[in-house]
């Protein structure tokens, strides 16, 4: 059985291998991959595009500038941790903050530099919930499409905003995504995005490669 994916956008470099194991015609197939991501010096809209089990900071960036901060959107305001040989935990928590496939943050970095994500390939039926309102999300599939492909809900009205090299471009939901693209490229591989949102839905999807 052989399986094929194919990882690609303007400014990302994806690897990926795949292994299977048949033990009594028992069959699991599992997609272990990796994913170069460059990160400029300042702020970077991106995503973590594989499981690796833990999803911790310091397991996913291992290898950050002393003084890196990585803010989560709440819902309503930015929480932040810093990286001081280790990642901060955000207060008042006590352990590692977790980045989950499907969530975008803003990476401030002091100098450039490429991160390697390395973990599972989520598979299967996906669901990432949207709420009303602005959230900052990605695609939990380490794909690159345009926003119709990649099946991300709307109503009319509701926009999605990327941030690339300091600027924001748009795409507004008019029955489909207008453009399909934005800022002339497709969603990259573990890119973040703001999706503004009039009404609570879910991003939902089926991916087998």
């Amino acid at each position: 059985m052989r399986t094929k994916a194919l990882l690609c956008c303007a400014a990302l470099a994806a690897g990926i291998a795949t292994s299977a194991v048949a033990q009594s015609n028992v069959y699991s197939l599992n997609i272990v991959g990796y994913v170069n991501t460059p990160i400029i010096a300042g702020a970077n809209l991106i995503a973590n595009p594989l499981d690796n089990g833990t999803n911790d900071l310091n397991s996913l960036f291992p290898n950050a500038g002393i003084g890196d901060i990585v803010y989560f959107w709440s819902g309503s305001t930015f929480q932040s941790s810093t990286f001081l040989g280790t990642w901060s935990p955000i207060a008042p928590a006590t352990t590692d903050p977790v980045l989950l496939p499907g969530t975008g943050i803003f990476y401030v970095a002091g100098a450039p530099f490429t991160n390697t994500f390395i973990g599972n390939v989520m598979t299967g039926s996906l669901a990432n919930p949207i709420p009303a309102g602005v959230s900052l999300k990605s695609s939990q599939a380490p794909v690159s499409d345009t926003l119709d492909n990649l099946g991300v809900p709307g109503n009319i009205g509701d926009i999605v905003y990327v941030y690339r090299n300091g600027a924001y471009s748009s795409s507004t939901f008019l029955g489909n995504w207008s453009p399909l693209t934005v800022g002339s490229t497709n969603i990259g591989i573990g890119e973040g995005f703001w999706i503004q949102a009039s009404a609570a839905g879910s991003w939902t999807r089926s991916f087998n490669p």
